[in-house]
């Protein structure tokens, strides 16, 4: 079975590239790949939802059931070379606008961590659902592989908890977790 790539809400990877080339146009990218990139030769590839949890749902327990969708995220490609990503954030009537292009290691450790997990032994028996969880308070980033009968996380280097670009069980990760959000977490 493959690495499921979800199908993003209609018309929101119209608006990324519309965004893209109006920036790639205007000369308005900050970051020194984008800035160098053609209009013509960008493309968003390996669409997943971006999740985000805090330190309070992490100590709360619940682990995956108490990450909230954020938006979607992208990568970004000029002339088939990964240099960014490009991430929506939900407004609060529902629908997605563009809220950032990012360089960076979390970039480039998404693209490997995916081409890694299309490798998985357990993709042959479990499809799993491309997604991404962000814990920002702990600065991480990892991906999560979704199916109904199982759950799998990758975590993003430079990952706090360490395992970087190895898949682990969720019990496992929020076990790592509780102790660096007890450490984060200010006393009352």
């Amino acid at each position: 079975m493959p690495l499921n790539l979800p199908e993003p809400p209609r018309g929101v990877p119209d608006r990324v590239r519309s965004r893209l080339h109006a920036f790639a146009d205007e000369a308005r990218f900050s970051t020194k790949a984008l800035r160098g990139a053609q209009k013509d030769q960008l493309a968003l590839s390996t669409p997943h939802q971006v999740f985000v949890m805090g330190l309070d749902d992490i100590t709360a327990g619940g682990g995956l059931a108490r990450a909230k969708p954020a938006g979607w995220r992208y990568l970004v490609e000029d002339a088939g070379k990964l240099v960014a990503s490009a991430e929506t954030e939900v407004n609060p009537d529902g629908t997605q606008e563009v809220a950032s292009f990012t360089e960076g290691p979390f970039v480039a450790a998404t693209d490997l961590a995916v081409k890694a997990a299309r490798k998985l032994p357990q993709l042959a028996a479990i499809g799993f659902e491309l997604r991404l969880l962000r814990v920002p308070a702990l600065y991480l980033m990892a991906l999560w592989l979704h199916s109904p009968a199982a759950d799998l996380l990758v975590p993003l280097p430079p990952s706090p908890i360490g395992k970087d670009g190895k898949p682990v069980l969720p019990a496992v990760f929020f076990s790592d977790l509780v102790g660096l959000a007890a450490t984060a977490t200010p006393p009352p």
